[in-house]
């Protein structure tokens, strides 16, 4: 059976109350006898204790591998891509000869 916070507006009354769910909350203060009785409601003291938790937090591979009985193609899973690292282009030296020689290209590796 839980118990209630009330406080009366009226005359600042702040009274416990243990009732069950299916009773009809208090409308009279025991203290002035008027109808401004009213519930009284606090945060919930939740602590989290511990290294945290993230969105990046993932559950361990063996854990995952026995919830999922069936791995590859037949649980509709996708083969993994992986991409070819793109080669840099090289450009021959085109910087303008100080000379009157005719620029050299660099040859390629």
């Amino acid at each position: 059976m839980p118990a209630y916070t009330y406080r009366c507006e009226n005359c600042g009354h702040q009274f416990d109350k243990r009732q069950d769910f299916s009773d009809k909350p208090l409308e009279v203060c025991p203290s002035c006898g008027k109808h401004t009785l009213h519930k009284v409601y606090f945060p919930a003291g939740v602590s989290f204790k511990g290294s945290g938790f993230y969105v990046t937090d993932k559950k361990k591979a063996s854990s995952i591998a026995a919830s999922s009985p069936l791995k590859g193609k037949e649980n509709g899973a996708k083969e993994p891509t992986t991409k070819e690292p793109v080669a840099e282009k090289k450009t021959p030296d085109t910087r303008p000869s100080t000379s009157d020689e005719p620029a050299k290209s660099v040859p390629k590796d």
